[in-house]
């Protein structure tokens, strides 16, 4: 009995994250909103985030060693310098605040960003350095908490409209950076025995190759729609979340 449960648990895990390494390779990010429920049921939170974090880094380099030659270094950077600095008093809130109250609290900035993004896409703000850098902020922040840094990103590529096949490529930089920062934050690495370590890694790459197939058929708006669609699931599930805990 106990060693079908484990088989079914290493069977879950693998499928949660080939399926989030397929959707980060197809619309640019959802990797961690795909995977990372599973992987916290599975590990516990912070083992989990953890896991979410690294794994998120490996995908994000597969790819990123893909198509470095056509990633949009500036707005990268203007994303990534208010991130990496948000993720270490980050990680210190995490640590303070605790699961549900902070869970909620993210959730209804997520929700917010994304609905505020629809709001601003036409006016003069939607490209401001001003909103990269607010962004970006609130996604560091994020990423170190929750293991989730996508939403803010994905508001900010609706705001500013980012073309979504330049913006699917050129985050695969940022989610690479950012996971690290938020490993070295956290000051440590998932522990993991060795079944579990193959089984991840080898789901990761089998994801990414699916997503290299698929990625040129689906058109963008569709891709782009994703994006939105999984951000929001995400920010609602962790809403959910955060209630149930305090419930």
């Amino acid at each position: 009995m106990e060693q079908t449960v484990q088989l079914g648990a290493l069977i879950g895990l693998a499928a949660a994250v080939f399926v989030g390494a397929s959707t980060q390779r197809i619309s640019g990010m959802g990797f961690a909103l795909v995977a990372s429920p599973f992987l916290v049921m599975v590990l516990g939170p912070f083992e989990g985030i953890m896991l979410v974090n690294f794994l998120g880094a490996c995908s994000s380099l597969l790819i990123f060693a893909q198509v470095f030659r056509q990633v949009e270094y500036k707005k990268i950077a203007l994303l990534l310098v208010p991130a990496v600095i948000m993720t270490f008093p980050g990680a210190w809130v995490a640590k303070l605040l605790g699961g549900p109250w902070l869970s909620i609290g993210i959730s209804i900035m997520v929700i917010l960003a994304l609905g505020a993004s629809f709001l601003v896409r036409n006016l003069p703000a939607g490209q401001s350095k001003g909103l990269a850098i607010g962004a970006g902020a609130i996604s560091g922040f994020m990423s170190v908490t929750a293991g989730v840094s996508g939403p803010a990103i994905a508001g900010y590529a609706v705001a500013s409209r980012w073309p979504q096949a330049k913006f699917a490529i050129s985050v695969q930089l940022y989610f690479l950076v950012l996971a690290v920062s938020s490993l070295l934050a956290k000051g440590g690495m998932p522990q993991l025995d060795w079944i579990q370590w193959i089984t991840c890694l080898a789901a990761m790459v089998l994801g990414i190759v699916l997503g290299n197939v698929l990625a040129p058929k689906i058109p963008a708006k569709v891709s782009r729609a994703f994006v939105v669609l999984v951000a929001l699931a995400g920010a609602v599930g962790l809403l959910v979340n955060g209630i149930t805990a305090l419930a």
